[in-house]
């Protein structure tokens, strides 16, 4: 590993008026990589495909799609991305006088996200109808003058979102994050809590109380969240039966699968795809 660079915002800004920077950058090799800190600025950034590690602070934390973190301009981190998925990163730049004022206006009685005084920076991992908000909303913000009324309404919609995701405050252990990506794939969604414990290599106590550290959930309640959110997606981009898709997720019981569904989304099943679709 080089040197660690200090990276300076200006030199990033499309316009000396500029009040941030955005980019979306597709990662594929450590070539591309360099370990940095950050002189005059604060960042974001969510993963939106492909998976990685993120060497953060002298951690290494696994990073895959709808992983977010808020680096510091104390940080000093890289991206590793999987030498066959790749890394896809988009990231927005403030400068530390905003997150000045952030902290002043939010956070005066409570640190949190850029502010937070810990060994490690503020992170989490989005579900996919979140993830897919926010996406949106860079999108959005890409396409609009980089003043402060268009960072503001950005910032609070993201703080909103983030309300409901539990962060750690210290980096997931690699064992945990592994295995909650195993889990993911359809084939291990099926066999549920045996299958999830197995990935982890220990005990059904002891990943209980890791989950609860850094997630603030059982282990069931980790399971559903993953089977949900892998059924949303699913429902937005693909063409599957619905019954395929709940017994794929490892759901056999169909009124069960359609409560806990419209509990967490607010939308039936059948409601929710009707109203995200994406497959034309």
């Amino acid at each position: 590993m080089d040197a660690i660079k200090t990276l300076c915002l200006k030199t990033f800004l499309d316009e000396s008026e500029d009040g941030f920077h955005l980019a979306r950058t597709n990662l594929e090799n450590e070539e591309d990589l360099y370990m940095h800190t950050h002189h005059d600025f604060s960042e974001f950034f969510v993963i939106t495909s492909g998976e990685g590690i993120h060497s953060i602070n002298g951690d290494e934390v696994l990073i895959y799609e709808g992983s977010f973190c808020f680096i510091r301009a104390s940080d000093t981190h890289c991206f590793i991305p999987d030498a066959k998925k790749g890394l896809v990163i988009t990231n927005l730049a403030i400068s530390n006088k905003t997150i000045r004022h952030y902290e002043e206006r939010y956070f005066a009685s409570q640190k949190k996200y850029w502010t937070e005084d810990t060994a490690q920076p503020y992170f989490g991992v989005l579900s996919t109808p979140d993830l897919n908000e926010i996406v949106s909303r860079f999108d959005i913000l890409f396409d609009k003058p980089k003043n402060a009324i268009n960072l503001d309404l950005f910032i609070l919609h993201l703080f909103d979102v983030l309300n409901k995701t539990v962060p750690s405050d210290q980096g997931i252990p690699f064992w945990l994050s592994n295995a909650i990506e195993q889990f993911r794939k359809p084939k291990n969604l099926k066999l549920g809590k045996t299958k999830f414990l197995e990935l982890c290599e220990r005990s059904s106590d002891h990943v209980n109380r890791v989950l609860q550290k850094y997630f603030n959930k059982t282990l069931t309640e980790v399971i559903n969240a993953e089977r949900l959110s892998f059924t949303a997606k699913q429902l937005t981009m693909t063409n599957a039966p619905l019954k395929v898709i709940y017994t794929n997720a490892g759901y056999s019981n169909h009124s069960y699968f359609f409560r806990i569904f419209k509990k967490k989304y607010g939308l039936t099943p059948l409601e929710y795809r009707s109203k995200n679709h994406k497959i034309f």
